[in-house]
């Protein structure tokens, strides 16, 4: 009997769809099979199990979740849909390090939903990620660490707040350095703007590169073992930018704001 319940449900797909559609709300076997496009004959036996675990209670013609069934229904959904979600892309994650994702976030994954993976080819390896700067521009409001330098980030960055649109980023110590060294008029030009915000993160190894806006989220994972790759991560999804700006808003909680570029040299001297 030892985990025998969990063996029940994780075991058969049919089960997990039938607990997780009767979360919904009480069906009549017909209403199951329609949704579901399944036979009586592969849908009664799945069902009948269930009753027996005590899972599933009939009244009439009608089957809906027990109090437990409940339970153990609310439980399953998000457990699935991270299996769900990880397998879409099972490879990337196996290859990324998260390690500098905080675990509420993490526990959460599967909120990116459905992802965009975009890699840069060896013909634009340098140039900046065309779908990143195309949802960038579109932005009101965007906030972003950055994670690695790119020499056009500054002016990036620079054109959609003066465009209007909010703009906060967090630049780790060594990236602050490089930005301020190389491009100081349009840091300086940056910091004076009334709708930016410019914040200095102490370093820290494989931070992930996030990007929440109110239009889309992105995101730079650095990998495990082999050279740093830009392979950039979108969603669209609802819940994919409030993942995204919890995260941002993480970051930023643990980083110094930058009101001048005086006080952004100290930080860095």
């Amino acid at each position: 009997m030892k985990n025998f319940l969990l063996d029940m449900i994780l075991l058969s797909e049919k089960r997990q769809k039938v607990i997780l559609l009767l979360l919904e709300g009480p069906m009549t076997i017909d209403t199951i099979k329609k949704i579901l496009n399944a036979s009586a004959t592969s849908i009664q036996p799945q069902i009948k199990m269930l009753k027996e675990h005590s899972l599933v209670a009939q009244e009439k013609n009608i089957y809906k979740l027990s109090e437990i069934g409940k339970i153990v229904a609310v439980k399953l959904k998000p457990l699935i849909n991270t299996f769900s979600f990880l397998e879409e892309n099972v490879n990337y994650w196996f290859e990324r390090d998260l390690t500098e994702i905080p675990t509420y976030l993490l526990s959460r994954i599967n909120e990116l939903g459905h992802l965009t993976i975009t890699e840069p080819q060896p013909s634009n390896m340098f140039e900046l990620n065309a779908e990143y700067i195309k949802n960038a521009k579109k932005a009101k409001k965007l906030e972003a660490t950055i994670s690695y330098f790119h020499p056009l980030f500054p002016s990036l960055y620079l054109e959609v707040a003066e465009k209007g649109t909010f703009v906060s980023l967090i630049l780790q110590e060594s990236i602050l350095k490089k930005w301020t060294a190389d491009h100081k008029k349009q840091t300086e030009k940056f910091i004076a703007m009334e709708n930016t915000k410019l914040f200095v993160g102490t370093d820290y190894e494989k931070v992930p590169a996030i990007t929440a806006a109110d239009n889309f989220m992105a995101m730079v994972l650095f990998p495990k073992e082999a050279a740093f790759d830009r392979k950039y991560i979108f969603s669209f999804e609802q819940d994919a930018l409030a993942w995204g700006k919890e995260l941002y808003d993480h970051n930023e909680q643990l980083s110094a704001r930058i009101y001048n570029i005086e006080n952004a040299e100290d930080k860095i001297n």
